[in-house]
């Protein structure tokens, strides 16, 4: 009987990098550098980015943190909690591709800007 491969690519959750949803919950997944947005958070923006012309003195500052009410700020915090760890853990799925690709720890480490060692301690060494 022939060897069969047994041996599968595992299945990574990615999540959009502002509402947090998984590619399994979004129609939806833009991948970016080091960033992910959904569909649902794209049409939430378009409203902002059709808008023709430059916006007056009066709209840029009411984008901004200092000008924005209170439940928008609470949202936009509740929004950053958890936000390292997602960030590590997709950093994390990257280091684990390109050592799949046989990428070595130098190659990561400059690309981090620092050392193999410290790259594969952060990325590599068992926990």
């Amino acid at each position: 009987m022939p060897e069969t491969n047994t041996t599968r690519a595992v299945r990574r959750k990615y999540r959009c990098s502002f509402c947090a949803k998984a590619q399994t919950e979004v129609k939806t997944l833009v991948a970016g550098p080091g960033v992910f947005i959904c569909d649902e958070c794209v049409q939430l923006c378009r409203p902002i980015t059709e808008k023709k012309g430059k916006p007056t003195t009066q709209e840029v500052p009411s984008l901004l943190p200092d000008n924005a009410p209170t439940e928008a700020l609470l949202k936009t915090l509740a929004g950053y909690n958890g936000a390292f760890e997602r960030i590590g853990a997709g950093m994390q799925d990257i280091a684990d591709i390109l050592r799949e690709r046989e990428v070595s720890w130098a190659t990561i480490g400059e690309a981090l800007a620092v050392s193999r060692q410290a790259a594969w301690k952060r990325f590599g060494a068992p926990a």
